[in-house]
């Protein structure tokens, strides 16, 4: 991941507002702990995983004091085995203790995160369908997941509203004539995303001028009918996909499948900050 100016403020203002949650000004537990203390911390994974959110732990403890030391054994995106130590904390005690839970908390989410984009990346065969999560993200946590699955080449469907027009069924049920709503669509030069439930409106789908077609929860049958009527548009579904039936969907003529669960149905990864 490289750090520009912009994406050091977005971890920044992360980061800042994690640690006025925590109110760590005010920790009344460490209160008494002389300011020189010293002490030595490792952060250990408890259970395998991928490994990310290095740049959100060292701006968390940079934050709650300059003078501390962080070494990473491993980088982003790095497989972690059970038990095995990926970080070295030094410096103030006090310190240390006041950046503790909110650096698990980032390194945990985010590295769950990137360890199931990673589970899925390595088990769809098709190589050519481009993986997508959605903005089922964390209130909070978009951007920093979204950057999670980028480690490991799962892309976003759209980070923001704005990125791109998706027309889904609550759209539909709105919009009176999709046609004439397409064209008006395209002076803001934007990708067109819309989405289909039935046959039917594959059908009516395959005639418009659109970027893509969403296939969300077609069955196998719908979907091999679906693949053999649309013509040059690209095609992405979604709906219920998960480790044990994505390749079932991963057929050929699929361009994208987007999982809500990437960044939804997360378990955050066991862990641990020790200090000795």
């Amino acid at each position: 991941m490289i750090i520009n100016y912009r994406i050091k403020n977005i971890i920044a203002n992360h980061v800042k507002n994690a640690l006025i949650e925590d109110d760590i000004k005010k920790d009344i537990t460490s209160y008494l702990i002389p300011s020189k203390k010293k002490a030595f911390a490792k952060i250990i994974f408890r259970e395998p995983g991928v490994l990310f959110g290095t740049h959100w732990v060292n701006a968390v403890f940079k934050k709650v004091d300059s003078k501390l030391k962080v070494k990473w054994k491993l980088k982003d995106g790095n497989a972690v085995r059970k038990n095995q130590v990926v970080c070295e904390i030094s410096g103030s005690a006090k310190s240390i203790l006041k950046g503790e839970r909110v650096s698990l908390n980032f390194l945990q989410t985010l590295s769950s995160t990137c360890t199931i984009a990673k589970e899925f990346i390595n088990k769809v065969k098709n190589k050519k369908i481009t993986l997508l999560h959605t903005r089922k993200t964390i209130p909070g946590f978009r951007y920093a997941q979204n950057c999670a699955c980028l480690e490991v080449g799962c892309k976003s469907h759209r980070l923001s509203l704005s990125e791109s027009i998706l027309i889904k069924d609550n759209h539909l049920r709105i919009i009176d004539n999709l046609s004439d709503f397409v064209i008006k669509l395209r002076r803001y030069k934007k990708p067109i995303v819309v989405e289909a439930k039935t046959i039917q409106d594959v059908k009516f789908l395959n005639k418009l001028d659109i970027d893509r077609i969403l296939l969300d929860n077609f069955n196998l049958t719908k979907l091999k009918k679906s693949l053999k009527i649309i013509e040059s548009i690209p095609v992405e579904i979604s709906g219920n996909i998960t480790l044990k039936n994505i390749n079932h969907y991963a057929l050929k003529g699929v361009s994208y499948i987007s999982i809500g669960s990437l960044t939804k149905n997360i378990h955050a990864l066991d862990m641990s900050l020790l200090i000795r």
